[in-house]
């Protein structure tokens, strides 16, 4: 649409950065969401006697949720519209994280925690085509950069958090913490969170008109006395059959294979970390320090693409980013017991794995044509996060079965090398491949 293609080619106005502002902030639930489980873990397996097979499965019971909800409620967007998923995601989300303040034992908080993450992975994929549609075509893949910083963001500011409150509190305090996060959250977003006007375009949904003239006001252009002519747009089935089908399902199952890979080695640090280096030093506050020093290192690592994106093509850094993650796994496991120097590497770690993450977020939307983006980057979340509910799993059955920790890093570079192979692999589509299909074709 003309209108769709004016705004996108404009500078960013004050209204778009306020909403990918307000999206950024979202975001943070996700990481804040995740760490203060693993930062809750060393002194909750004190409390309720839990065995580290146990614990693997509380770890992945937030990222069983939210490979859920990318899935199955992402999809949800294109029928009641960006906002209101939102809005939904982050009620599913509060009720969650309130009802694990109240949990009694090891299977009830599994549950709460499955149940804050199927909240966590709708709203994630959902708020990515977001930020993706509000960005200005120039800036698209900075903005996309300082996105993925949200979860490391909200990573360390649970750190920060989890450390005094655990100490004086007891491990229930960071889950009211959260709580009440996640209810200011879903004010903030009632209040402030616009809808797509790619939605209201081309969806139409009640009085969409007249929203669609409220955010155009705010955008400085001047208002509409009819909708633009609908371009004829592809059912969301075409979509699916887009991205499964010719030479783009082999990209696709590539770039789920990279993804999955990369986010099972992340996780299995960011989850597992904390409880293991509080295991070996006898420290809880010191498992905690390492969590924060690797989610400050993400941080630094997003901004860091994000500025680097802009003279280098983003497939060459993600590939140096993973090449150099592998290094650092392996490094970590050889110099495990130093802990001045570990706490260096740790930093580096969560730098490259989560630039890495920021790669995928930067490259992925352009495999696929315009019509299948939104689908191809919430099935990747989704199918990333569920191959990612296995590695903490993993890994509590090897500590349980005796396996040195160092160890495991090494086993870790595996994955990483797996998703640095796909991502080599996987190739920058022709312009014919990113045509939409007929609409005719698309119903056949």
């Amino acid at each position: 649409m003309d209108l769709l293609v004016e705004i996108r080619q404009s500078r960013m106005s004050r209204f778009q950065i306020r909403a990918v502002a307000v999206a950024l902030v979202l975001i943070l639930i996700d990481g804040f969401d995740v760490s203060v489980m693993a930062y809750a873990a060393p002194s909750l397996s004190h409390a309720w006697h839990i065995d580290a097979v146990t614990l693997g499965y509380l770890l992945s019971a937030g990222l069983l949720g939210m490979a859920a909800g990318s899935v199955l409620l992402t999809p949800a967007a294109d029928r009641i519209g960006r906002r209101k998923l939102t809005l939904l995601s982050m009620t599913i989300v509060s009720m969650g994280m309130v009802l694990s303040v109240f949990s009694q034992d090891a299977n009830q908080l599994m549950a709460f925690r499955a149940l804050t993450g199927f909240g966590v992975g709708g709203m994630m994929a959902n708020l990515n085509v977001l930020v993706s549609e509000y960005a200005s075509d120039k800036s698209r893949g900075s903005v996309i950069g300082i996105y993925a910083a949200g979860y490391p963001i909200g990573a360390t500011v649970g750190g920060f958090v989890a450390n005094p409150l655990i100490t004086h509190f007891g491990w229930r305090a960071v889950f009211v913490t959260g709580a009440a996060l996640s209810v200011i959250l879903l004010v903030i977003t009632w209040r402030c969170l616009p809808e797509s006007l790619d939605f209201l375009l081309t969806c139409r949904p009640a009085d969409a008109l007249g929203r669609t003239n409220a955010i155009l006001a705010k955008l400085g252009h001047p208002a509409l006395t009819e909708l633009p002519v609908r371009q004829e747009m592809q059912r969301p089935q075409g979509a699916a059959r887009q991205i499964l089908t010719g030479t783009t399902r082999s990209q696709t199952f590539k770039l789920w294979a990279g993804y999955g890979c990369l986010v099972a080695a992340y996780y299995f640090a960011n989850t597992w970390m904390p409880k293991i280096m509080a295991s070996v030093s006898g420290d809880d506050a010191l498992g905690v320090t390492v969590g924060t020093v690797a989610n400050l290192g993400g941080i630094i690592g997003c901004f860091l693409f994000s500025a680097l994106a802009r003279r280098w093509h983003s497939r060459l850094l993600l590939a140096g980013a993973l090449t150099a993650a592998t290094v650092s796994y392996a490094l970590f496991g050889q110099i495990f017991g130093h802990m001045g120097v570990a706490m260096a590497v740790v930093a580096l770690l969560g730098l490259l794995t989560t630039a890495a993450i920021a790669g995928f977020y930067t490259v992925a939307p352009s495999l696929y044509a315009p019509a299948a983006r939104a689908t191809g980057m919430g099935w990747m979340i989704g199918i990333g996060r569920l191959v990612s509910i296995f590695a903490p799993i993993l890994v509590g059955y090897l500590l349980s079965g005796g396996w040195a920790p160092q160890k495991i890093f090494f086993l870790f570079t595996i994955p990483l090398l797996a998703s640095l192979v796909c991502v080599v692999a996987v190739r920058k589509p022709q312009p014919r491949e990113l045509s939409p299909e007929p609409v005719a074709a698309a119903s056949e």
